[in-house]
């Protein structure tokens, strides 16, 4: 049997697996129990025991400190740790083990070998966010062939197989269980290109099912003033059940009764679409503002119309999606496998990468359209604006008192420019007299737009520039940044008066190669199934 290369939807809620055939159809692989997604929990059931999926989910109800979710939400933060009977995981390991039990499945089901992988990533995700991800597919034993923005990855379902040379543009609206991102992408022949992207990694499925359990919660406390379920772990995930029953419910229906039971206690909750979409409606308020940013930014890049807008992510079968769509900004939208979309564009991509391996002999892979997707070609934006922690050159005392100056971060490289991207040299200088040496901190953006605030950027990396020449202030030092198409980052500085220099690859996050082989060999100790 042919090698395949398998697509990965890593969600925050729910996760999906797929691959190619021999027509060059990309299909699902079931999960253990049968389901085109999996669910993204691990129950701990035992030191070394983990159950992933349903299982892991329907666990929940009774043992909710044994249970990990939504860690996606917490890919990429440093000394973040979730403790285990007694064993410390980090979220790459805990994503180790939902990717180990996506790919168990996956062989049962297609006797086919996953090892090479293509994961996705919310488009917004930053540099440390898609580093974790990819060591989490590497602690689980997979070559990670590439990290793919998910928006792209559902267009390229969309446009696989399509090849007119007439360019269109296409907006994706990406909201998913714990994350929402708006991309625009050009599709011209075999060329997609992401025009802009925009998003927030806080913003999702999550936040809306927290708004039904809040407005359950009052309606528990009002029939029963002196039950608080709040205090009981238990109730509260079963609050949390119920709450994404409904949501999907009223999806479909306009209204639902919601019975809820506690301590001998019981419930029953009316609950309407127009309620829930009351109740929500700032949350939905805020994808539109993200949308309409990156309409605007689009806009200044010469893109006057969308051919298409595409909708991506379960969230996105709310009515209300596609009617403010349409309201605000006059889209219409289409909704087309909101939830498998995305993996089966990562299974495309991953095929691109494998064809252009091996082009001119397409029996390797064992399908017939290889030659079409071998010219397919992908490029990407960066996602968020990065820079250097400098002193404000506005600032009186950078030249007065240089160690009581306003600290800012210049960005070298803006949020949205075509992969892969070379900055340049950017001028600096050093800020004493007999400075030796000059710490080269990489900041990254973290809010909604590029700020030279400190507080509103993060601090991804450092390197080192040594042996500037013993000179007074001013000494000057040109920096530049490179960015490849999978957007790995190269920093060089160089100091003007002697010629030293330094390059160096952003270090990302505290999981060095020694630290990734380590939790390798732990997670492989693990019994893991769904």
């Amino acid at each position: 049997m042919a090698p395949a290369t398998f697509g990965i939807d890593l969600g925050t809620t729910h996760s999906c697996i797929a691959y190619v055939d021999e027509a060059a159809r990309p299909v699902i692989a079931k999960s253990a129990v049968g389901e085109d997604t999996t669910p993204s929990v691990v129950y701990f059931e035992q030191p070394g025991v983990a159950l992933v999926g349903t299982a892991a989910k329907n666990s929940a109800l009774l043992a909710p400190h044994l249970v990990a979710q939504l860690v996606k939400r917490d890919m990429g933060r440093k000394n973040t740790e979730f403790t285990y009977h007694g064993r410390r995981y980090t979220p790459e390991k805990i994503s180790a083990l939902i990717l180990r039990e996506l790919a168990r499945a996956a062989e049962e089901n297609t006797g086919h070998t996953v090892r090479d992988v293509v994961i996705t990533v919310p488009a917004y995700f930053g540099i440390a966010e898609r580093d974790a991800t990819r060591k989490a597919g590497e602690i689980a034993g997979l070559n990670v062939l590439d990290v793919l923005d998910e928006p792209v990855a559902a267009a390229l379902h969309h446009h696989a197989l399509d090849s007119s040379p007439q360019t269109r543009h296409v907006l994706v609206y990406d909201l998913g269980g714990g994350t929402f991102d708006t991309t625009v992408i050009r599709v011209s022949g075999d060329d997609i290109q992401v025009v802009c992207t925009d998003g927030d990694g806080e913003l999702g499925g999550a936040n809306w099912d927290e708004r039904i359990v809040d407005h359950l919660l009052a309606a528990f406390r009002e029939a029963h003033p002196n039950l608080d379920p709040s205090a009981d772990e238990q109730a509260m995930q079963a609050f949390a059940e119920r709450a994404e029953e409904v949501k999907k419910a009223l999806s479909a229906t306009m209204s639902r009764n919601v019975a809820l039971r506690v301590g001998g206690a019981a419930v029953t909750v009316p609950f309407t679409r127009q309620q829930f979409e009351d109740l929500t409606a700032d949350l939905l308020d805020r994808t539109l503002a993200i949308t309409g940013r990156a309409i605007e930014t689009a806009r200044r890049k010469g893109v006057e119309h969308f051919d298409e807008v595409l909708l991506a992510g379960g969230m996105t079968r709310m009515p209300a999606v596609a009617a403010r769509l349409k309201q605000r900004f006059g889209l219409d939208a289409r909704l087309s496998e909101p939830d498998l979309a995305v993996a089966k564009g990562a299974a495309l991509f991953a095929l691109i990468r494998q064809a252009k391996n091996v082009r001119g002999d397409a029996r390797q892979l064992g399908i017939t359209a290889v030659d079409a997707m071998a010219k397919k070609r992908v490029a990407t934006v960066v996602p968020r604006a990065f820079g250097v922690k400098a002193l404000d050159p506005r600032d009186p005392l950078a030249l007065t008192d240089p160690l009581r100056a306003r600290q800012m971060v210049a960005h070298l490289l803006q949020a949205n420019t075509e992969l892969p991207a070379d900055t340049g040299p950017y001028p600096f200088q050093t800020a004493i007299d007999n400075q030796r040496m000059a710490e080269i901190e990489v900041w990254e953006q973290a809010g909604p737009t590029a700020s030279e605030e400190l507080a509103d950027n993060t601090k991804v990396g450092h390197g080192m520039l040594t042996g500037i020449p013993a000179r007074p202030a001013g000494c000057r030092i040109e920096i530049t940044f490179y960015m490849s198409e999978t957007g790995a980052l190269t920093v060089h500085a160089k100091e003007l008066e002697g010629g030293n220099d330094v390059r160096f690859d952003l270090a990302i996050g505290g999981m060095d190669h020694k630290a990734v082989a380590k939790a390798r060999t732990d997670i492989a100790g693990h019994q893991v199934s769904g």
